[in-house]
C-alpha cells in the first residue's frame, strides 16, 4: 500500500489525513490506479497472460540466475515489474527507468533506499509505504 506520508513534525496521523492536500493527492492516486488496473486488465484478457504468468515469471529467474537479465526484455519477476508500473504511471515511483521496472523483484520493495542504493524502489518525496500486512494461516 502507497500513502501520502505525514509531516514530520506532526505526529497525529488522523488529522494529517484529513488535510485537502493530501486527500487530492489520494483521490487522484487512486483514480490512475484504477485506470491502470483497467487498461492492464483489458490487455492481460486480449493477450491472455494468465496462461503465460508462471511461465514468464521462471524464464525471469533464469534470466537472473544466470546474470543475462540485464539483456532480457521480459521483467524478472512479472508482479514486480506490474507494482513499479503502475507506480510510475500514477506518479508515486520515483527515478524508476524502464530498464529498472524489468529488472525489479518482489524484495526491492522492502529495502530501505537509505541504506542501500542499489535494488531498491523508491516513491517521490511526500510518499510511503505502509508496513506490510502480516497474515496468519489458521491451523483450524
Amino acid at each position: 500500500p502507497v500513502s501520502p506520508a505525514a509531516d514530520d513534525n506532526d505526529d497525529d496521523d488522523e488529522s494529517t489525513a484529513n488535510k485537502p492536500r493530501s486527500v487530492v493527492a489520494k483521490k487522484m492516486l487512486k483514480k490512475k490506479l484504477i485506470a491502470f488496473r483497467d487498461l492492464w486488465l483489458e490487455e492481460a484478457e486480449k493477450l491472455k497472460y494468465a496462461r503465460s504468468h508462471s511461465t514468464l515469471g521462471i524464464f525471469g529467474a533464469l534470466a537472473f540466475l544466470s546474470n543475462t537479465h540485464t539483456i532480457s526484455k521480459s521483467p524478472v519477476s512479472p508482479a514486480a515489474w506490474l507494482v513499479v508500473s503502475a507506480l510510475n504511471d500514477s506518479g508515486a515511483g520515483l527515478h524508476v527507468t524502464d530498464r529498472a521496472a524489468l529488472e525489479t523483484r518482489v524484495e526491492d520493495f522492502l529495502r530501505d533506499y537509505r541504506f542501500e542504493e542499489k535494488d531498491t524502489v523508491r516513491l517521490r518525496p511526500g510518499w510511503k509505504f505502509l508496513p506490510p500486512v502480516i497474515m496468519r494461516e489458521s491451523t483450524r
